[in-house]
């Protein structure tokens, strides 16, 4: 649905979706033929619901949260609207209408997030319906909800309304796979997935900025989700731009000792570098984060930690040339062909 209105869903241009959906299965079976495995949200929602009640009844609950029925304005007191027109706009009708459904019509329950506004008709069946929709526009994109430290998922909170409904759905997937969650962002905190990077088994990296805030580093630390000793939190306080959102629009890594960066943003005088506080944890059991550096220009930082860094042009920055996906055994997956060489 999503198609419809590409700015209002966050895309960055129209979209025919039966191209953008043979890239994706090109890019799952990329993944795949490097001994991935990668499985889709319809998978994992549609998995054992065929032979397995527990499961199937767990589907319905997820459809039965966001589908909503309810009365058009205006009827709720019409003398005509009787008790026995109330059963079907209550939750005992929708629980009838979500059992015989098909466990993949369930799925577009879920990803729709329909209303359904019961007008009574006083004829016929007594109702005429009318539908809204809340879809879940940017499901293909299942980085951001999460991030992964080295004490498992946290999922995240994320700014965007259009995508607020994501997390439910993700948190849903990974208890279905039996991966543990070891805690959440909650407000005010803001945390998303593209803003994180594990740096080594001691280092982990937060952008700051757009869509992940301070808070959210707040209770990463507080709440000793990260697992490990040092946080570098680095700061976009000069730029704040829709195409460089996310810390991995502007950086990314590479390899132990490689990483790309947008070389507009390198440099003391650059006019929108990034800035490092740097965050350590005293060792021994609940012992806090403090502060140890502050106000460190990016590059600068990276190549103190031993990194090799591949400038990236600002033409092939805004055409994703940083959004590379390390596969690891030195394979690098990226989408922009001049970034590659």
């Amino acid at each position: 649905m999503g198609a419809l209105h590409p700015n209002g869903a966050l895309y960055e241009k129209p979209v025919n979706i039966n191209d953008a959906s043979r890239q994706h299965a090109e890019f799952r079976a990329t993944l795949r033929r490097h001994g991935i495995l990668c499985l889709t949200v319809r998978q994992v929602l549609l998995h054992d619901t065929a032979r397995s009640m527990t499961a199937r009844i767990e589907l319905e609950n997820l459809a039965q949260d966001v589908l909503t029925y309810e009365l058009a304005p205006g009827f709720e007191n019409d003398e005509r609207y009787t008790e026995s027109d109330r059963y079907f706009v209550g939750d005992e009708y929708k629980r009838k209408v979500l059992e015989v459904m098909s466990s993949e019509q369930l799925i577009d329950v879920i990803l729709c997030h329909p209303t359904v506004e019961m007008r009574p008709s006083f004829r016929d069946t007594g109702f005429t319906a009318s539908y809204r929709f809340d879809p879940l526009t940017n499901m293909m994109f299942t980085r951001d909800q999460q991030i992964t430290t080295r004490r498992g998922l946290v999922m995240g909170r994320l700014r965007s309304v259009q995508r607020q409904h994501e997390v439910k759905l993700m948190r849903f997937c990974f208890q279905k796979l039996g991966l543990g969650i070891v805690g959440a962002i909650e407000a005010p905190g803001y945390l998303e997935g593209g803003d994180y990077f594990p740096a080594g088994p001691g280092l982990a990296l937060l952008g700051v900025g757009m869509r992940t805030n301070f808070e959210a580093a707040e209770q990463l630390m507080s709440k000793d989700l990260l697992g490990t000793r040092r946080l570098a939190v680095v700061r976009d306080q000069f730029e704040q731009c829709q195409d460089r959102m996310h810390l991995d629009c502007v950086f990314n890594i590479l390899g132990k000792t490689c990483c790309i960066m947008a070389e507009d943003v390198m440099g003391a005088e650059a006019p929108f570098r990034r800035m490092v506080d740097e965050y350590e944890r005293a060792p021994g059991p609940g012992k806090a984060y403090v502060k140890i550096r502050e106000g460190v220009e990016f590059s600068e930082y990276m190549r103190g930690e031993g990194f090799n860094i591949i400038p990236i042009s600002r033409e092939m920055q805004l055409q994703y040339g940083c959004n590379s996906l390390n596969l690891g055994r030195g394979n690098v997956l990226t989408c922009h062909s001049g970034a590659a060489r």
